[in-house]
């Protein structure tokens, strides 16, 4: 019985061991769900996490690059000034400059203020003609900026000059006034280099402070990267949030991946925020060593430097137009009342001269004819080059009571001087003017001989010498032109003034001006000559108690028309003309002349 129960057991032990070893798979499956139901929310929260993070991220970036478009964006202007009295040190300065390396130093307008007590006035002209008017005068020199532009390095410059208001000189493109505060906005007008001038009224202090204000660099470069970067990091996030999460849950290994995809991408983007700093400092270590960038900018300075190397003309169309309105209405002034006194304003000798004695004569004699108006209507013009003094200009003009063109000689004789008329010519009948550059046109000196044969000196006392004795040395020296009846015409003038007066020695002179040269070079390389002659008619008695007598015109400065002692008459006299270039010997032209007289005296 015993050993019957011992065998039924052994079968039941050995079943089990049979069952388990039948199953092995199904056991492991078991064991397997029952650690992955342990781990599941953990993945979960992982897989949550990482798109959390990148959308994180997203959103500083984000912030980043929005704050750089607004708390953190550069002010639109920056302003620079300086306080004159903490400069001057208690020393009067009448007058600031502000040079062009301040006006210039950085891109853009530039907002110029003043302020001070009283009248203000800024006025504007090239550096070169700022400094010349300003001269030894003690003045404010603002040379330019700090770096960063919140100051004016400005200094107190000393001297003995005398002291001048700047308003109204030819000298200058653009004027303008205030009181207490003046607002001036500055763009460069031309190339080369430009100044401003600050005044009061030359005497008082020229400002208490002054200030520069430019545009600033509002440039922000990282601000779109970063708003499109940190968008992107965003709608990473987002979408593996909504679209992640399913497929997570078939493929435990798919949020990993999602994660590490958006790590890329933030490495993608930290890399790309860094390359342009790396380009920019691979080209400035490049530069130096690049032969083809150098040369380039070489040759780009060379271009842009070259316009400035060229002297710049003496007045721009505004100023030249502006000086010729007001010497036309100063002559009209003059002409009307017939009062020299209004004259000297824009008028200088040996214009002056001629007006003045038309005056004095019209005054007595009511029918002599009038010097002929100054027209506005402007033909042509030349404007030189030469920017020393005294400088020089021609218009050429012609109006309704003109019968031919005139040729108008202005010049200005200093810094502080206005251009003033000093001679008119009439074209000659037939006669035009040699090709001129006529808004540069180089200055050749009076005792230089240039491109042309003669020397601008020499050519007039040839001329004078033709005028004085037609049939002497310098006879053939002028071409049988147009121009050459003027020449025919003084001399038939002479010779029947010596055949009308047989009881008088009378002798000519036609003494040349060398100071009142005023010579051009031409387009072909001649010269293009303006000069004066004090032209006399000296007349003396053969025999004693021979009487001669003077006309009309004369007699308004003689007080009296007859004489036992003789008399001589002055005239002023006005030519151009023009010398061929050297070489083969060639004929000088007669261009244009004017005469007129200026004074008689009996002796």
């Amino acid at each position: 019985m015993q050993s019957v129960d011992f065998l039924l057991a052994r079968r039941n032990v050995c079943q089990k061991q049979t069952d388990n070893s039948k199953y092995p798979r199904q056991r492991i499956q078991l064991r397997h769900r029952t650690m992955t139901m342990r781990n599941g929310p953990v993945q979960r929260r992982l897989s949550l996490a990482a798109p959390l993070l990148v959308i994180v991220i997203g959103l500083l970036v984000l912030a980043l690059g929005i704050a750089q478009r607004t708390i953190w964006q550069p002010p639109a202007d920056i302003t620079a000034e300086v306080d004159v009295s903490s400069v001057s040190a208690g020393q009067n300065a009448p007058l600031a400059v502000i040079e062009s390396k301040a006006l210039n130093q950085r891109p853009g307008p530039v907002k110029v203020n003043v302020q001070g007590s009283g009248s203000l006035q800024v006025v504007q002209g090239r550096s070169d003609d700022v400094d010349a008017w300003v001269g030894q005068t003690p003045h404010l020199k603002v040379a330019s900026a700090s770096d960063n532009f919140s100051s004016l390095n400005a200094s107190f410059v000393g001297g003995a000059g005398a002291t001048a208001n700047p308003a109204g000189s030819d000298l200058w493109t653009n004027e303008q006034r205030g009181s207490g505060s003046l607002d001036y906005e500055w763009n460069a007008p031309g190339s080369g280099d430009w100044s401003l001038l600050v005044a009061s009224d030359g005497k008082a202090s020229a400002a208490q402070k002054i200030s520069l204000t430019v545009p600033n660099d509002t440039s922000t470069p990282w601000a779109v990267p970063l708003i499109v970067f940190g968008s992107v990091l965003i709608l990473l996030g987002l979408l593996y949030l909504i679209f992640g999460r399913g497929k997570g849950k078939k493929d435990g290994g798919s949020g990993r991946r999602a994660a590490s995809a958006a790590a890329v991408v933030l490495l993608a983007a930290l890399a790309l925020s860094q390359a342009p700093a790396q380009r920019a400092e691979a080209d400035d270590s490049a530069t130096p060593s690049a032969p083809g960038s150098s040369e380039s900018s070489s040759a780009s300075a060379s271009a842009s430097a070259e316009p400035d190397s060229l002297a710049a003309s003496v007045v721009t169309d505004g100023q030249f137009t502006r000086i010729l309105d007001s010497v036309v209405k100063t002559v009209a002034n003059g002409d009307a009342a017939k009062d020299a006194n209004l004259l000297p304003s824009r008028i200088a000798d040996p214009a002056l001269q001629l007006r003045t004695g038309n005056y004095k004569i019209r005054s007595v004699v009511a029918d002599y004819q009038a010097n002929e108006p100054i027209a506005d209507k402007l033909l042509t013009r030349i404007v030189s080059t030469n920017r020393a003094w005294p400088r020089s200009l021609v218009a050429v003009t012609q109006g309704p009571a003109n019968v031919v063109p005139q040729l108008l000689t202005l010049v200005q004789a200093t810094p502080r001087d206005n251009y003033k008329l000093t001679a008119t010519a009439r074209l000659l009948p037939g006669q035009s003017l040699p090709e001129v550059n006529t808004n540069g046109a180089a200055i050749v000196a009076a005792d230089k001989k240039g491109t042309g044969q003669k020397t601008p000196a020499e050519a007039l006392a040839a001329l004078g010498d033709r005028l004085t004795n037609p049939d002497g040395a310098a006879k053939d020296s002028f071409a049988a032109s147009q121009g050459f009846k003027y020449l025919d015409e003084v001399a038939k003038f002479q010779a029947d003034t010596v055949a009308g007066s047989p009881q008088a020695t009378i002798v000519f002179k036609h003494d040349p001006q060398p100071k009142s040269i005023v010579a051009f070079e031409t387009a072909d390389g001649g010269t293009l000559v303006f000069g004066t002659f004090t032209f006399t008619q000296d007349g003396t008695p053969k025999g004693e108690g021979d009487k001669l007598s003077v006309g009309d015109n004369a007699a308004a400065f003689t007080s009296g028309k007859d004489t036992l002692k003789g008399y001589v008459l002055t005239f002023d006299e006005q030519a151009v003309f023009y010398i061929p270039k050297a070489g083969p010997s060639a004929p000088m032209t007669m261009l244009a002349a004017e005469r007129g007289l200026t004074t008689a005296a009996f002796k």
